[in-house]
């Protein structure tokens, strides 16, 4: 089971609030961003309640904030982002920007 810590975030471009965000293994990461990927998105709900027993919400909210292409937005492509969990500079959508692919 995961380790069940949590971090609080919010998106400017969703409902203002809070959400809880799992502090993801490195091996979760990769499994979440594979699922994603390959368009899966129930199992990665599905897969994040299990481990860490959040609401339907939250496990949702981390979904849909998934990158699938490290430092690219989700919502509106700028190409230029670095940080792992990082607020795009344009559109104001929060990205889970996992850079996993050397590691």
């Amino acid at each position: 089971m995961g380790h069940l810590k949590f971090m609080i975030k919010t998106c400017q471009r969703c409902v203002k609030r809070g959400y809880q965000v799992p502090e993801f293994t490195l091996e979760e990461k990769k499994t979440l961003l594979e699922l994603k990927v390959n368009q899966k998105f129930m199992q990665v709900i599905q897969e994040i309640r299990t481990l860490y027993d959040v609401e339907m919400i939250d496990a949702k909210f981390s979904l849909m904030h998934i990158n699938e292409v490290y430092g690219k937005c989700n919502r509106c492509n700028v190409d230029y982002l670095k940080e792992e969990y990082v607020e795009c500079p344009k559109c104001k959508s929060l990205n889970f920007n996992w850079n996993i692919k050397n590691k």
